[in-house]
């Protein structure tokens, strides 16, 4: 199988921790892997034959429709509070996890990838992980196999751990439910949602997807 990774990162963020996500990936993945980065407003300074940058607003005019809908709006930053202070202090509706625009740019990104890779596999990885010991394909084959439609780090009685998970573009129910992860944000739904994080969609969008195809795995 031919497996892709991709990430997302700003200029800030390439300075304080993408860089070296990206020494490290050149450094102990198979150079059969593709590595995607999709920019915002920054230039790259390494190269190597399996990195391919992509400039996110260039590429996706969806994220740059959702952002002139929702860029000035403080809701879907995570200004506005919609309910009242909890017994930690917090209320709902401030801070990241309510932050649209934030995590707006990690899902358009993957929803591209997933259109614009020969890969089988599609991998996500948060640009701040530090890859640090060597990868083989022998290891990346097992940990996903053909018969997966998408593996991820689901936890109880929370939302899942979306630093890394893997997409079998091959699955047409994984092709649905990508459809169904960009539509999210594309139809505005994702401001309907109880939290705005890319996890909690991704997690809302994968359950009703399930519910469809009970033997998606």
């Amino acid at each position: 199988m031919k497996y892709s990774v991709l990430t997302t990162f700003h200029a800030a963020g390439y300075q304080k921790y993408a860089s070296r996500m990206i020494d490290t990936f050149l450094q102990n993945w198979p150079q059969e892997v593709d590595l995607y980065v999709y920019t915002e407003d920054c230039t790259i300074t390494q190269s190597a034959p399996n990195l391919y940058v992509r400039d996110l607003h260039a590429v996706s005019p969806e994220i740059v429709a959702f952002k002139q809908r929702w860029g000035n709006d403080p809701r879907a930053n995570g200004l506005v509070a919609t309910g009242p202070v909890d017994h930690k202090g917090k209320a709902p509706g401030l801070g990241f996890r309510w932050d649209a625009i934030r995590f707006s740019h990690k899902i358009y990104s993957v929803c591209h990838a997933a259109k614009n890779t020969n890969a089988d596999i599609l991998l996500w990885m948060d640009a701040d992980m530090v890859c640090h010991t060597p990868i083989t394909i022998d290891f990346i084959n097992k940990q996903i196999t053909p018969d997966v439609g998408l593996a991820f780090l689901g936890r109880e009685k929370k939302f899942t751990e979306c630093g890394l998970y893997a997409m079998n573009l091959k699955n047409s129910t994984t092709q649905e439910w990508l459809k169904e992860f960009q539509l999210a944000y594309d139809s505005d739904r994702v401001m309907t949602m109880a939290e705005y994080n890319d996890c909690w969609v991704f997690d809302e969008t994968r359950k009703e997807v399930q519910v469809k195809h009970p033997d998606w795995k």
